[in-house]
């Protein structure tokens, strides 16, 4: 059975279907997107995930357009970033956006990612972050989402009081939620809490840092994960991304090399059994390991700053 055949859509909670397996593109040289997008559309990947601050959404579009792939046929993701409004942005430099004036409305933004993709809809926009303005964001993405131009809208890196602090702006559920997961990094309680309210979980940053293409060692030479890795003959990366799949949580790893990017997407011949779900489990470190969305409390009303993850 061909692989694009096996791969299996997630429905979310709005009804829009979403390919559990995608591409992610950030730091992708931009002088090899076009080959990578061509060649995982013809292995069978169908959704790329993208954002404003990736600075290439619009090398995407003139990919898309390139490999004669139509916009239909595929599943964009894009973000809203709060360094898309501000001369200095949120990571850079010595000021908070508190402090300094907006040049560019949040509509704006918004804009400038369907202008960037040459498209008149997005599938799935997300919150980049939870930035104190992250529930302006959300709430003018409802906005956008309400009048069809947006299929599903959700955020990254939220925890519960983050999430719980959406409802006083917006009445639309967050279709997804991405956020850092990996075997040394499992966030069990926040993926429970998501699936209770209907979020669909995406893993973000499983092998690699934030602003990095090298993958972490301590996952890619784990000697835990080696015998389950040999057992089935394959790598240890492939084992990883199968104990996301096989958690019904959507992966999107990065590469632009051919070898991996079939590596990545041959995972659906083979199933871990109980016992090394479980094995993989144990490496859990209990925290964050890139940016900690724990710090993230500037901006949210007082009530959900009582969260005892704060404290």
């Amino acid at each position: 059975m061909e692989i694009e055949q096996q791969m299996k859509n997630i429905v979310l909670n709005n009804g829009v279907e979403m390919p559990q397996h995608g591409l992610g593109t950030f730091l992708i040289p931009k002088e090899k997107l076009s080959r990578t997008l061509a060649e995982a559309y013809e292995m069978g990947y169908r959704q790329f995930d993208t954002a404003w601050r990736y600075h290439n959404e619009t090398e995407i579009a003139q990919a898309l357009k390139e490999n004669g792939i139509h916009r239909e046929d595929v599943f964009i993701t894009t973000k809203v970033n709060a360094d898309a409004l501000y001369y200095f942005g949120y990571w850079y430099g010595k000021h908070s956006i508190f402090n300094v004036r907006s040049f560019k409305s949040i509509s704006r933004a918004i804009e400038e990612s369907f202008e960037n993709l040459q498209t008149d809809y997005v599938d799935l926009f997300l919150v980049h972050w939870p930035w104190p303005i992250y529930r302006k964001m959300y709430k003018e993405l409802t906005k956008y989402y309400k009048a069809g131009r947006i299929r599903a809208i959700g955020v990254c890196s939220c925890l519960p009081p983050h999430l719980e602090a959406l409802k006083d702006v917006s009445d639309i559920v967050p279709a997804v939620n991405q956020f850092e997961i990996s075997p040394l990094n499992t966030q069990k309680q926040l993926i429970q809490y998501c699936r209770e309210r209907g979020i669909q979980v995406e893993a973000m940053a499983t092998l690699s840092h934030f602003r990095s293409n090298e993958p972490r060692k301590e996952l890619t030479e784990n000697e835990t994960i080696r015998p389950i890795a040999e057992k089935y003959g394959k790598t240890i990366p492939q084992i990883i991304f199968k104990w996301l799949l096989q958690q019904d949580i959507i992966i999107i790893p990065k590469t632009w090399n051919p070898k991996y990017l079939k590596q990545n997407i041959s995972l659906y011949d083979f199933t871990l059994d109980d016992t090394e779900m479980a094995l993989i489990d144990s490496l859990d470190k209990g925290h964050f390991l890139n940016y900690n969305p724990y710090n993230a409390f500037r901006g949210l009303p007082r009530k959900y700053k009582s969260w005892d993850g704060f404290k």
